[in-house]
């Protein structure tokens, strides 16, 4: 492939304001979308999910808390219902991915007071708040939304035809918006002293499914955003025991080498079934250690997957997969290695260590579509020298998980690829 000097020259010169655009922040209008869907998702998969009730009394106040955790035991939703003489106030928390130190991560909160009007009648005030990523950082809110309405006795107190008004956020006190605790203090994973409350206080609709449960643990924060499927591991093969590998509330495999022989597989959560292996291995059910971990990109009809197992300078190992009806696994396909071919190709060169490079790349996951569109950005960073740290190239690149004759493939979607933060030696 043939660069013109043209390209070249605006790629280097852009190179500051193409970086700055790489980090902005997603545009809010997109990020209360995703925060939207992440809440629809929820809400269809509350009746198959763990469930823990608490209720407490004090003051003549009535409060029961509820959550809810997906076969991962990650935390999916929390609502907090209040009730007294001055009537009922209920709040929701949805968090999406708030664990996650790689990618979007968000929060959607929904509160309700309805006080009892002297007529017989009722006073619903709502708020939603939107939580999400500004150029500031994480946790910020983005958008509220509030409601207001006046119900007659006996009228229904459903506000879904009453309209939204937008909340200019300028004149709010932003160090306030009733989720600090829930961004900031709370944990959200599953903690093992709440099994042993047992019903009706804890419901696990699993419980009673065995399946294929001996044989894996399922990994935190790589559950389907429908949370029927998940990524576990398996044990290593000279491994008969998860006693053994159990530390810290979690399970982990050492064997004091990079490549581990540790089997990943696709997980039916309701059947607690192996569908089949991913091609990775990532060690541990933790999704971080120190700098290794484990990232999970779902397409929006959770049949499409990216398992990306990511290290300091560079990913250990990338598979893309795809579930078909049954359900099983179609199949995995090491987008690790079909990705560094064609970036190698493009650039030219690999970068050996005499140039502050190791002939690696690290991938960054940005989108898996329904149809297989894999959107993705692979650079290669100097661990050496002067320019330790810094990005030696950057190639947006985009890919489609096809049919093949013998399951899943890699396409190129597009031929042309964008540059960013490009080193003018990858040409020479």
């Amino acid at each position: 492939m043939r660069i013109s000097i043209a390209v070249l020259l605006l790629s280097v010169l852009g190179m500051m304001a193409l970086a700055r655009n790489a980090w902005a922040a997603l545009p809010v209008d997109e990020q209360v979308k995703m925060l939207a869907d992440r809440y629809r998702q929820v809400e269809d998969q509350l009746a198959r999910s763990i469930r823990y009730t608490s209720k407490s009394e004090s003051g003549g106040a009535t409060t029961v808390r509820q959550e809810w955790y997906n076969g991962a035991e990650d935390l999916v939703k929390v609502a907090v219902e209040r009730n007294d003489a001055s009537g009922r106030e209920l709040t929701e928390y949805i968090p999406h991915d708030l664990d996650s130190d790689f990618g979007w991560r968000g929060l959607f909160m929904l509160t309700r007071k309805e006080t009892p009007l002297p007529d017989g009648g009722a006073q619903v005030e709502e708020s939603r708040k939107y939580f999400g990523e500004t150029d500031e950082g994480n946790h910020h809110l983005i958008r509220e939304l509030r409601k207001s309405a006046r119900f007659k006795p006996g009228e229904p107190t459903d506000t879904v035809r009453v309209p939204n008004v937008v909340v200019d956020l300028s004149k709010e006190n932003k160090s306030d918006s009733g989720a600090e605790d829930f961004l900031g203090g709370e944990a959200h994973e599953l903690a093992p002293a709440l099994r042993k409350v047992g019903p009706p206080q804890f419901f696990d609709p699993f419980a009673n499914v065995q399946g294929d449960s001996d044989k894996y643990r399922v990994i935190h924060g790589s559950v389907s955003p429908d949370g029927r499927f998940a990524i576990a591991m398996g044990l290593p093969p000279e491994q008969s025991n998860w006693d053994a590998l159990y530390e810290d509330e979690n399970y982990f495999y050492e064997n004091g080498a990079r490549d581990y022989d540790v089997p990943n597989y696709i997980i039916d959560l309701a059947e607690r079934k192996i569908l089949g292996k991913t091609g990775c291995h990532y060690f541990g059910t933790k999704r971080r250690y120190n700098h290794q971990q484990c990232i999970l990109r779902w397409s929006p009809d959770s049949l499409k997957f990216v398992q990306l197992w990511d290290d300091k300078w560079s990913s250990t190992e990338c598979v893309a997969g795809k579930i078909s009806p049954g359900p099983k696994l179609a199949g995995a396909v090491d987008l690790d290695k079909a990705i560094g071919k064609k970036t190698y190709a493009f650039v030219k060169k690999r970068f050996d260590s005499e140039n502050g490079g190791a002939g690696e790349l690290s991938l960054q996951i940005n989108k898996v579509s329904n149809d297989g569109t894999i959107d993705l950005e692979a650079s290669e960073q100097c661990r050496f020298g002067d320019c330790r740290g810094e990005t030696i190239f950057k190639v947006n690149e985009r890919l489609r998980l096809s049919n093949g004759p013998k399951g899943p493939r890699l396409l190129t979607r597009s031929a042309r690829f964008r540059i960013t933060l490009l080193s003018p030696a990858a040409f020479y």
